[in-house]
């Protein structure tokens, strides 16, 4: 009988245990919901969207489907382009305002292409619509290596 309560003990400190570093863990590498932003929260659904988007973008038969994906970026892009990057009060004081116009210009250049590639979904122009994944695919590398923190990966 002793031994069973041991192990019954022992399987609840280590599950316990596990927990707790689980959440520590998180907390540590800003899983909590502290460290988000609003900039970020509209960022990730940019991102989300645009993985799904990708997978199906050359199926004319997904073309409802890829619009209203496109559409949802949009949004979230045209969300996004109202905040300033947080890395922003990092940047020398002499260079904010240039680092936030190239941000915004970026952004008004990824609200153009997602409204392009949305129009191309409904229009059903899979081949144009792979065009502008593609430069979607370099803007947001080019915003990422100018504009995201490099520790935010």
């Amino acid at each position: 009988m002793n031994k069973r309560l041991l192990s019954a003990v022992i399987a609840l400190v280590i599950t316990l245990g596990g927990a707790n570093f689980t959440l520590l863990n998180a907390a540590s590498h800003g899983g909590g919901h502290g460290d988000h932003t609003e900039l970020g929260e509209q960022m990730e659904t940019i991102s989300k969207a645009f993985r799904a988007l990708r997978r199906q973008a050359s199926d004319p038969a997904k073309n409802a489907d890829s619009a209203e994906l496109a559409g949802k970026m949009l949004a979230a892009a045209k969300e996004a382009a109202k905040h300033d990057p947080a890395w922003t009060s990092e940047q020398p004081k002499a260079e904010q305002a240039e680092f936030v116009a190239g941000y915004k210009k970026g952004m008004e250049h990824m609200v153009a292409l997602l409204t392009d590639l949305e129009k191309a979904f409904k229009a059903g122009e899979n081949d144009k619509a792979g065009e502008i994944i593609g430069k979607l695919r370099d803007a947001q590398k080019h915003g990422h290596e100018h504009y995201k923190k490099p520790d935010d990966e």
